[in-house]
């Protein structure tokens, strides 16, 4: 956005985030696997470091290379990644509140105060006790979150996303981004007809600017055909 912004500084942008609960395990709620799920009681789930030797198939060469990689990208955007943390492949219940702070308008914020704590304090997104601070430290009511997580509200809506992510939109790596303009409506989780860009991993800086040049000279596009 900055670079964007420095090339063309009196070209407002406003992007409106929508995010969707995913999950690697999908909606498997069996119990067993090397990724702990959702019959993993909470504060016994393994570390992230110990559920990574399962996911890359039990090599541990493998396994430090994907490491050390994540950790170098981790860098570069300045964060400091810490492998120990606890982990679970299905965080229902901060996946839930994720949608829940989005009724308030803190989705974004929400997502990076956890994941600093999740991923650099070693302070587990899994854990009810680092979700219920993260919502203090918003500025939101602790005790209403606390309720709110006492009941079922939005779970199934997160389940059907773990399933319909998976089977339905066949995303099977993440982070995946698809943008659409105002004048476009498509991708997988709109009509999938418009024209719209999708970014397959973290992208970089070059990448997404690309994108919002793409947007704009689209809109500008839009905008000369109404007037001629």
């Amino acid at each position: 956005m900055d670079a964007f912004h420095a090339e063309h500084p009196d070209v407002g942008a406003q992007i409106n985030v929508t995010r969707h609960p995913y999950s690697f395990r999908g909606d498997d709620r069996s119990c067993g696997g090397t990724l702990a799920g959702a019959c993993t009681p909470e504060g016994e789930e393994p570390t992230w470091h110990h559920s990574l030797l399962g996911y890359m198939g039990g090599s541990a060469d493998a396994r430090a290379q994907a490491e050390q990689h994540m950790y170098e990208l981790g860098l570069a955007a300045g964060v400091k990644i810490d492998y120990n943390v606890q982990t679970n492949w299905q965080p229902v219940n901060s996946q839930r509140l994720m949608l829940w702070a989005a009724r308030f308008g803190k989705q974004e914020v929400y997502m990076d105060a956890l994941g600093k704590r999740h991923f650099e304090q070693r302070s587990s997104a899994s854990h009810s006790s680092t979700l219920l601070d993260v919502i203090a430290e918003l500025g939101l009511s602790r005790s209403a979150a606390e309720q709110f997580l006492q009941s079922d509200e939005l779970e199934a809506e997160v389940w059907r996303s773990y399933g319909s992510t998976i089977r339905e939109k066949g995303i099977h790596a993440i982070p995946f981004f698809v943008f659409n303009s105002l004048t476009t409506n498509g991708g997988p989780f709109r009509n999938g007809n418009g024209k719209h860009t999708v970014v397959r991993g973290s992208g970089d800086p070059a990448t997404f600017k690309a994108m919002l040049e793409e947007a704009l000279a689209a809109q500008q596009q839009t905008a000369n055909s109404r007037t001629c």
